[in-house]
This record gives C-alpha cells, structure tokens and sequence, in this order.
C-alpha cells in the first residue's frame, strides 16, 4: 500500500483543560478515524512540529512516543515518522482486541496477591502509622539494609550507607545523569537503547550517542572512538540483557568496557534491571570501577512496575549531592513500597517470585522459539522477556509495525541513535505482557504469517 506523504498535517489542539501531549494525541486520532490523515503520512519532525505549535519539544516528545505506544504512529531511523492505520470503531474494540508485544513488562506469577496479603499485614500490625511521614530521603536504614542483603545474594556487594533507594529505575538514572553531565551535555550508550533514557534526553536536553556493538554488547573500540570524538564523559549502559536488543556482555568484555571508560575519566551509569534472572549473575561492570559507577537495579520485572522502588549505589563523592538530589525530586521514595519489597525480601517470597519469573521466562521463550524459529536469533543463554526480532530482506520496520498492527498486534520501533544499516535494523519482542501462552503463541503465529507474507506494505 503506497501513499503520498505530507509534512504539512499540524493538529488542532483542544482548548479544554489536560495535558497539551494528550490534546495533540487526541487531535491525530480524530483525524486518522475521519479519514483526514491517511496510513503512510509523514509527519513533521519533533522539533519542527513543536515549533509550529508553540509547545516545547518535551511534549511533543511525549506526544509522538504515546501515539506510537497506541499504534497510531511509527518512526523509523533516517526516514521520519509515518501514520499506520485507521483505527477501528469504538465498538470493535476490546481489551482482548489487541496484543501488545510492546510493553515489556514481567508475565504475572502471583505477584498481586501476595503484595496485597503484605499491604494486609502491614496495617494489621500497626506499622502503617510509621510509613506515611516525611521519612528520611535515602530511605529507612533497615529499608536499605535488606537491599543490600538482596544485592549481596546477586553478587553486587555495597553498604547501606552508600545505597539510595529510589522512585524506579528512571528516577535513579535521572538523579545519577544529574550528578556527571549538564544540559545539552553528551551521554553515550548503545545504539539502539532504552526508550526512558530517549524521554530523559528530550525532557533535559541530554544529546545521546549511540555506540557500535555486536552480539556481545558495546565494542570497546567503537566506545574509545566516541569518548574520544564527542568528549562525552558518561555512559549509559545494560550489560545484561540489554534493551532492546536482548544481547549479555561476556565478563572479558566487561573489563575492557571499564578500562575504557576509566581511560578517559569518565563515569558509567549501569542499568542491571534482569540480573536476578540469572542463577548467577554477570559480574556488573560497576564493580570494576565503583568509584566512578552508578548501578541501578529496580524491583519492577522482579515483581511490579507499579510498586516503583529501586536501589542505587552511588560512589562516594556523590553521597551528598545524590542525598539531595532524591529531596528535591520528591523527598524520599515510598516508605510503604520500601516495606512491602523489605518483607518480600525478609519472607522468602521475593526469591520465590523470582523463580517463577524465571521458569515463566524459559516457558515464553520456548514459544516464541517453537512458532518463530529461525525469525529469532539466540543472544543469551538466559531467558528473559524480550527477544530482538531482525527486519528481513526486502522489508521495511514502518511496513512490518503497519501490518503486525492491522493485524491486532501492537509492535515499538526501537530506539534507534544513529543512521543503521539494514543488516542490523530490527524490532522488540516483548513475551511478558500477553495474559496467557495461548495468547503469546496467536500473537506469534500471526507475526510469523506476516513475516512470511510476500504482501509488503510499502511507505515513500
């Protein structure tokens, strides 16, 4: 299906009152539904759109990656952003309509009951009273002790008083981002990297640099040059597991990234959010070089997105600033989340989810290896919730999210930081979001079907 691209479409923003991302979503709906904006236009840069409307790039940002998140849209590197689909009729729709192998979230194992049954047990026993004051912003010492506990059983070993806990992952890496770099200030990670980092670059201005890699992670090579080139003095990165590509650092390269990065007197800002899916953990890079590390590992795939409570080592000049850093960002992480993860910890329950996370894991990888086969390349030998799909010759990633999504099936472009050649183009498979394995497999088979399809859907 080929149509004519336009960069001129600028949305009518609702005067009512709400958030103006949500008016420029709500806008583009109506005009995909009614027939006004086609599959296939392209829509103006970020920049430029947000120029047009008066608004900073920040919301527009936010706007484009929510239209995407709905299947409305899709950006593709080096070609712009593309209207999909029209969408369908209200009535048509159904939770069970769509299936969402873009959200990359931990399959449920339990999890909600036995939070509940904590949150139950901490009113019964008066302790509710204690958590709901301005506590301090580190977080409860006996709090970060368990923490530590829980880090030392996967091979990270810190102390409490150099552990914050914070609001999720994302509110770690955001205060750490604050201690090394400034505004307009470059940050280098992979190339294809995590989509909260691309929202933190376009909220603060941080300009990201993407680095070569291969099926082992980043090439200490590649990182040399762009330290070398950019003067970049930070980088973000996840060794284990990474998002999206899926790939785990070997331990001999984990060294020769830390003498890299120490060579040119820089810090790392270490994302560790699947280690516990490992039985024995990849050593993290930040253990090499701590004085110049911030590792971050958040409780959400290990349990729930929704409890928002990670930890984060700090090296030791930063103690204050980080301390700070968490007031003025919100004053202190939930200390009613910090207890629910503390009495997880102190039962057994959270080595417990832990095991069910991981057999889940292996069973939704096995799936996705019995319907995809050779579609999907092997890039650990420890499963997680995600698998890196490679765009195959002869076809496009705005064609094949257009398809997967006339198809009931909601794929994310990555986050792509540089012009890629086709040979390493390729999308996100998230296996943990689908409720049940015979929807993860109706959602695989279908994407098998368009993969194998001779039909491309073409956008110039």
């Amino acid at each position: 299906m080929s149509q004519d691209v336009s960069t001129e479409w600028i949305p009518v923003l609702s005067e009512e009152p709400g958030p103006r991302y949500l008016a420029f979503v709500q806008s583009l709906e109506k005009d995909i539904e009614s027939g006004a904006l086609k599959p296939g236009t392209r829509l103006l840069p970020q920049r430029d759109m947000a120029s047009q409307l008066g608004l900073s790039v920040g919301t527009i940002s936010k706007a484009y990656s929510e239209a995407e998140s709905r299947g409305l849209i899709s950006g593709e590197v080096g070609r712009g952003t593309f209207v999909l689909r029209r969408r369908p009729a209200a009535a048509s729709e159904s939770p069970s309509s769509t299936l969402n192998l873009a959200l990359n979230v931990p399959p449920h194992t339990g999890e909600d009951v036995l939070i509940a049954s904590i949150l139950e047990d901490i009113v019964a026993d008066g302790a509710l009273t204690r958590l709901l004051g301005y506590l301090p912003h580190q977080g409860l010492l006996h709090h970060r002790e368990s923490m530590v506990g829980w880090l030392t059983q996967l091979g990270v070993p810190t102390d409490a008083d150099h552990l914050f806990i914070t609001h999720g992952g994302q509110h770690g890496l955001s205060i750490a981002l604050g201690m090394v770099t400034n505004p307009n200030g470059v940050v280098l990670t992979e190339r294809f990297t995590y989509s909260g980092m691309i929202a933190l670059s376009a909220q603060n201005g941080y300009r990201l640099h993407g680095v070569d890699c291969d099926r082992h992670g980043l090439l200490p090579d590649a990182l040399d040059r762009a330290f070398a080139e950019t003067k970049a003095r930070v980088l973000f990165s996840t060794p284990t597991l990474q998002t999206p590509t899926g790939t785990t650092m070997p331990n001999e390269r984990r060294q020769e990234i830390a003498d890299v990065i120490r060579r040119h007197d820089a810090y790392l800002l270490e994302d560790d959010a699947y280690a516990f899916l490992f039985p024995e953990p990849p050593k993290p890079i930040s253990l090499l070089l701590p004085e110049r590390s911030f590792y971050i590992l958040s409780f959400a795939k290990c349990l729930a997105p929704g409890l928002r409570i990670a930890a984060m080592i700090v090296p030791d000049q930063f103690r204050d600033r980080s301390n700070n850093a968490v007031r003025a960002t919100g004053w202190m992480a939930s200390p009613l989340m910090a207890e629910v993860v503390t009495r997880l910890i102190h039962s057994g329950d959270l080595t417990h989810q832990v095991q069910l996370k991981r057999a889940e894991a292996a069973r939704r990888n096995a799936i996705a290896d019995e319907v995809l086969g050779n579609w999907l390349p092997v890039v650990s030998e420890t499963p997680g919730f995600h698998r890196w799909l490679p765009i195959p010759a002869g076809r496009t990633l705005i064609a094949l999210v257009a398809q997967a999504a006339q198809a009931g099936i909601t794929l994310a472009p990555p986050g792509a930081l540089q012009q890629v050649d086709r040979g390493t183009l390729g999308v996100r498979i998230c296996l943990g979001h689908p409720k049940t394995h015979d929807e993860l497999r109706r959602a695989l088979i279908e994407l098998r079907r368009i993969l194998e399809s001779a039909e491309e859907m073409s956008f110039v």
